[in-house]
């Protein structure tokens, strides 16, 4: 069986909790909370970049062009709109950050009965601060780039279902996921 993980580092996250989340800076909203591929990510000192680009990846035996979503950390000069002359905002948070939740996504396929993929990325980011919550989810298409974004409050219970992953395929495959939601305090 093959297993490909795309989890973000757990380790990384943790060493936000306590920092400050100064802001986030992304595309204006236009018609839906949801932005193309990158969101800057302002955490005590550091920038980190959320970002979900489509690149050539072993899709359950296919190498297709599949959006991945990552997160580094960056200089604010790399945290530019995809598109030709959007100029980016900022939305100033100033809050510490308690705890954030990571959901965490397990997609597995059998082919012919015999189990042959184990998939694991991260679908989206929850942060507490100030007592609400702002979340950065990657988009369920497989090819989308979107990265939509959310603030208020039980953001867990807003994160899309991925019930599309286990449609349309021929019939020798077998898909199921299932998530995990790993809290980091």
């Amino acid at each position: 069986m093959k297993t490909i993980d795309m989890r973000f580092d757990s380790n990384l996250i943790q060493s936000w909790i306590g920092k400050s989340f100064v802001k986030y800076k992304c595309d204006a909203f236009e018609f839906t909370n949801s932005v193309t591929q990158i969101v800057g990510l302002y955490i005590g000192d550091e920038v980190y970049a959320f970002t979900n680009v489509q690149e050539a990846v072993d899709y359950f035996g296919t190498t297709d062009d599949m959006a991945v979503a990552k997160l580094s950390v960056t200089e604010d000069s790399m945290i530019k709109s995809v598109f030709k002359d959007v100029e980016m905002v900022s939305a100033p948070v100033g809050e510490e950050i308690t705890s954030v939740k990571m959901v965490n996504e397990q997609q597995t396929m059998a082919i012919n009965g015999e189990p042959a993929y184990e998939v694991w990325l991260t679908r989206a980011i929850i942060f507490e601060v100030g007592g609400r919550e702002i979340s950065f989810e990657k988009d369920t298409v497989p090819f989308s780039e979107e990265i939509t974004i959310q603030r208020g409050y039980d953001l867990i219970d807003k994160i899309s279902d991925n019930d599309d992953f286990l449609k349309e395929w021929d019939e020798e495959y077998s898909p199921a996921y299932k998530r995990e939601v790993v809290v980091v305090n």
